[in-house]
């Protein structure tokens, strides 16, 4: 099962409200959701190269080295921040975009707002493992961690070195926890 079905079954499963992908890129996760459930999403991407992350080259400009992937095309960002913007504007108030990356724009969002959060942007370590420390806070009590490529070394190790092995793969590589809680 993809992402986005596993996501559309959680929110029915739970009567989710309000959701959040960080790495919306052309929005293909957020739509499906729009068209398939009542969900409210907080978007967040930055649509920009990233020349001061030593991670960007190998995520975005080449294959990166824990994908497993066997071909590559380098990201228009500018390309793909205008396909989700025109294609966001039928659902009005139901989607809300922020422009920035997630670590920046944490002030943004509400804390204990969110149902879920669904982390698909960079996805290396350990940024993965502060992301989702960093955005916990903006779940709300019930709220789940949820994100896919875990097939990625990277993506795997940051999940397991928070969550240890308390949390979920399903479908394609997806993974879920509930929300984060420090000890």
């Amino acid at each position: 099962m993809d992402r986005y079905r596993v996501i559309e079954s959680m929110a029915k499963q739970h009567h989710w409200t309000h959701g959040c992908e960080l790495g919306v890129w052309m929005g293909v996760t957020t739509f499906w959701l729009m068209n398939n459930t009542d969900l409210h999403m907080t978007c967040v991407d930055s649509w920009e190269h990233q020349p001061d992350n030593p991670e960007y080259a190998w995520q975005y400009e080449a294959i990166p080295p824990g994908s497993r992937a066997k071909q590559f095309t380098p990201w228009d960002h500018t390309a793909n921040e205008q396909h989700f913007r025109t294609n966001a504007k039928p659902w009005g108030d139901r989607i809300h975009t922020i422009k920035g990356r997630a670590m920046a724009v944490l002030d943004q969002v509400a804390d204990q707002s969110l149902d879920f959060i669904f982390h698909d942007g960079d996805h290396s370590h350990p940024y993965v493992a502060n992301e989702i420390r960093a955005w916990a806070p903006k779940l709300k009590s019930t709220g789940w961690h949820i994100g896919d490529d875990h097939n990625w070394d990277t993506v795997r190790d940051s999940v397991e070195e928070v969550f240890g092995n308390n949390y979920t793969v399903t479908g394609k590589d997806v993974w879920r926890a509930p929300r984060y809680r420090p000890t």
